[in-house]
């Protein structure tokens, strides 16, 4: 028997380190190999999950699937271009946060291919992304191999992540996260920063668990200045702790915030970041869920996208803060907590215009953390919204949409889906 489980386990890490390296290689306009791989891996992914080995072996094996990316560009993804240049800008002594990269791109113009390669839609709008994450791009082009130091950044983030969570929860719900083809392929692989956010969200939910309030409000300020989705879950601390923990916490989290952020702030800052901002919460749709079904049910009366899209935006954030509030009376402990943070986000993303595939990175972690088995078959169906990009206007098929958020919806309203959902997936 121990024999077959070590077969097993080198037969399931050869077939994963292979779709790795070949992922790596995979254009966005190869929608059905990506797919193809993606789903080989997210069945190894399975696999290995059931199997055992020690700690540092799954450390290890992690690090293994995450350098089958060293030395490819990202393919799926064009982010990272406005990554390097903001960082290039902040290096030079320009605030990101006040200029369009059309704006200066004739200033400029040995960056022709970072205006070129982020694509009309990013040259055209201010950035959006946070003081910290500023900080970090500015640190890839300082070290002039900007790819390889993100690629770094991202699995030590993933790596305390994977710790953190083995003792916030199990190893097994730990390496749901740490192995989980979504994150390796859209975290390390496609550059994005959302896993280095979650470092810093389950770093302070952790050291709230220990008692330890100012260095849990200090981490979770840090996760908000990578990226703001932690601001939904800050109200559903405050009836955990007493008085005079929270006083402690509100103080590190605004030091913490004016810490960062004051070297940024100019006259303009507020206009463009907020109108930046603003953008993705009223003005874009891609991968919808629910919004999608309210759009097509408003054409049918005339209703036109512009106008759906904006009064949705507004609404849609209304009724996440309501429904914050709501979820903040009702987290009398921490583990109320935890269970309710995973549940708004998971409304949050199945109700929002835009989910990329990268959004379920926090819903993984929180899932890991809560013990919910949905965002771990989301991760699997979300690869479906590549689909979008071979689409003309880019937009799924509502076939498409449906086979990717009607099981997720069945495991949030079904306790026998989602206990059918545990026993096959873990």
């Amino acid at each position: 028997m121990q024999s077959l489980r070590r077969y097993s386990i080198y037969s399931l890490l050869i077939l994963s380190l292979l779709g790795y390296y070949l992922l790596a290689q995979v254009e966005r306009s190869e929608v059905l190999v990506l797919i193809g791989l993606f789903s080989l891996l997210f069945i190894t992914y399975i696999g290995l999950l059931k199997l055992k080995t020690t700690h540092l072996g799954w450390i290890l094996i992690g690090l293994c699937f995450r350098l089958a990316f060293i030395g490819y560009t990202p393919l799926l993804s064009q982010d990272y271009f406005r990554f390097i240049w903001d960082g290039s800008l902040l290096s030079n002594g320009i605030n990101p946060y006040l200029y369009l990269p059309d704006e200066l791109i004739e200033m400029f113009s040995q960056w022709e291919y970072l205006h070129f390669g982020m694509g009309p839609m990013s040259a055209g709008h201010y950035t959006n992304y946070p003081m910290i994450n500023q900080l970090l791009f500015t640190l890839g082009v300082l070290s002039t191999k900007p790819i390889l130091t993100y690629r770094l950044l991202l699995t030590l983030a993933d790596l305390i992540t994977f710790k953190l969570l083995t003792k916030l929860s199990s190893q097994t719900w730990g390496l749901t996260y740490w192995l989980s083809p979504l994150v390796i392929l859209e975290g390390v692989g496609n550059l994005h920063f959302e896993p280095v956010m979650v470092a810093f969200l389950v770093l302070g939910l952790y050291f709230f668990k220990q008692g330890k309030h100012l260095k849990s409000s200090i981490a979770l300020a840090a996760s908000v200045l990578l990226k703001l989705i932690p601001l939904m879950f800050a109200p559903l601390l405050l009836k955990v702790v007493k008085q005079k923990q929270l006083k402690i916490m509100v103080f590190g989290f605004i030091v913490t915030l004016a810490l960062f952020t004051t070297p940024f702030l100019d006259p303009w800052f507020f206009a463009t970041y907020s109108e930046s901002v603003g953008l993705w919460f009223s003005n874009f749709e891609f991968n919808a869920g629910i919004y999608r079904i309210i759009k097509e049910s408003g054409a049918l009366f005339g209703v036109q996208d512009w106008q759906m899209i904006r009064f949705y935006g507004k609404a849609h954030s209304l009724v996440i803060i309501i429904l914050a509030l709501k979820f903040t009376w009702e987290c009398d402990r921490f583990s109320k907590v935890l269970d309710k943070s995973y549940l708004l986000l998971l409304i949050y993303l199945l109700t929002a215009p835009t989910i990329h595939p990268w959004y379920l990175i926090t819903l993984l972690a929180l899932g890991a953390i809560s013990r919910h088995p949905s965002a771990i078959l989301w991760s699997l169906t979300i690869i479906l919204s590549y689909v979008a990009y071979e689409m003309t206007p880019i937009e799924l098929p509502l076939w498409l949409v449906a086979l990717q958020f009607v099981p997720v919806v069945v495991s949030l309203t079904s306790s026998s889906f989602r206990s059918f959902l545990e026993k096959k997936l873990l």
